[in-house]
C-alpha cells in the first residue's frame, strides 16, 4: 500500500506527535504500522511506558536473516487505542548503530507490502542520515516545520536536498501562523502537503503528559491529522 516518511530539518516541530496522530487516525479498514526511526533516539517507549524492546533494536539482531511479516510483528508493540508501533532505541548512539544495520532490510520489506500502510518517524535528518533508505523508498515524504523564518529556511533547503537525491518531498506545516500555507508555497516554491493544527494541549497529551482533552477525536490536532490521513 503506502510508505510515508515524516521528518524535520531543524528544531523540534513535533515529528513524533504528528506520526502518532497520523497513525492513530489512519482510515478504517486499512492496516497501519508506525515505525520510530529517529536517529537521535526514540521517545515513544518512554512516553507510553512500553520500554525500548521489543522494537527496532531487537529486530536489528535478526534482520540479516531475512524479514517477513511474522518476524517484523514479533518486534511490534501496541499504543493505547490499538496503534501498532515499532519503538526506536532511546539513545542517539544506539539509534545510529541500529539504523545502520536495519534501515536497509526493513525499508526494503516495507516497500514490498501490499496489505499494510507504514508511517515512519525519521526524526531530524541531515545530509548523512541513516534513515535516508526509508525516505528513498517512501511513496510520500513530508518535512514537518513550524511556519516561522528560523524553521522554514532549513526546511526548504532540506526539501531541495531530498529532491536532488531523487526523493519527492513536500512540507507539512504545524500551524498557519505567522505564515499561511499559500504564502509559504509561493515564497519558497515548495509543495505544501497540508497543515496540522497548532494545538499544544492535545500535543502534550500525545506526548504522555498528565492532563486530558475532553474528546481527543474532536481536538484540532487530531481532526487535522485525520484529514491528512
Amino acid at each position: 500500500m503506502s510508505l510515508i516518511g515524516l521528518c524535520s530539518a531543524h528544531g523540534s516541530p513535533g515529528v513524533t506527535v504528528a506520526a502518532v496522530a497520523l497513525a492513530a487516525t489512519w482510515p478504517e479498514g486499512r492496516r497501519c504500522l508506525l515505525i520510530e526511526a529517529d536517529p537521535f533516539g526514540g521517545v515513544i517507549g518512554a512516553r507510553y511506558g512500553l520500554g525500548d524492546t521489543p522494537g527496532l533494536s531487537s529486530l536489528a539482531a535478526v534482520a540479516r536473516l531475512g524479514l517477513d511479516e511474522a518476524t517484523v510483528y514479533r518486534h511490534v508493540q501496541e499504543l493505547p487505542g490499538g496503534v501498532a508501533v515499532m519503538v526506536g532505541p532511546g539513545s542517539a548512539d544506539e539509534a545510529h548503530a541500529v539504523l545502520r544495520d536495519v534501515a536497509g532490510p526493513l525499508s526494503g520489506w516495507c516497500a514490498t507490502q501490499d496489505n499494510l500502510d507504514i508511517v515512519v518517524d525519521c526524526g531530524r535528518i541531515g545530509p548523512t542520515s541513516p534513515t535516508f533508505e526509508f525516505l528513498a523508498k517512501a511513496d510520500a515524504v513530508m518535512v514537518l516545520v513550524r511556519p516561522s523564518l528560523d524553521q522554514l529556511r532549513p526546511a526548504a533547503h532540506r526539501v531541495s536536498a531530498l529532491e536532488a537525491a531523487g526523493v519527492a518531498a513536500s512540507m507539512l506545516l504545524v500551524g498557519e501562523s505567522p505564515y499561511r500555507p499559500d504564502e509559504v508555497a509561493a515564497t519558497l516554491t515548495v509543495d505544501i502537503e497540508g497543515a496540522l493544527a497548532w494545538d499544544p494541549r492535545t500535543a502534550a497529551v500525545l506526548e504522555g503528559a498528565r492532563g486530558s482533552v475532553r474528546d481527543l477525536r474532536r481536538s484540532p490536532l487530531v481532526r487535522s491529522a485525520a484529514s491528512l490521513a
